[in-house]
């Protein structure tokens, strides 16, 4: 099964004019699932227009990236922590950035490995 997010990847790929051409049902579905799982406030899939489609992929594309790469340094801060037995520092990495972190997608994760360290 391929998630949204590789979609996504898909079209950020094409160049703006390729991006365009794919303006329709289902590219805008796209936006819309990853849009959900990356902010707070999702895009509605009906505000798309052929003019926001492309910077609006682009930004969910960046938003994704950075997500991405601060959950990765997150956890793996975490991880070296709780290695080395020290599980309030392991906590406190996922408490800061859950404390900058407004993606829902990646607060589940966050707040399901703080929930694992809570249970040892």
């Amino acid at each position: 099964m391929t998630h949204a997010f590789d979609h996504l990847h898909e079209l950020v790929r094409l160049g703006d004019a390729a991006l365009l051409r794919r303006f329709g049902p289902q590219a805008i579905g796209v936006l819309v699932v990853c849009s959900r799982l990356l902010r707070p406030q999702p895009i509605a899939g009906d505000a798309l227009t052929p003019e926001s489609f492309v910077a609006e992929a682009r930004q969910l594309y960046a938003e994704y990236v950075a997500g991405s790469r601060a959950l990765g340094e997150a956890m793996g801060q975490s991880a070296d922590a709780a290695h080395r037995d020290d599980l309030v520092a392991a906590r406190g990495v996922l408490q800061s950035f859950l404390a900058s972190c407004s993606a829902p997608f990646y607060r589940g994760i966050a707040t399901a490995r703080l929930e694992f360290l809570d249970s040892k």
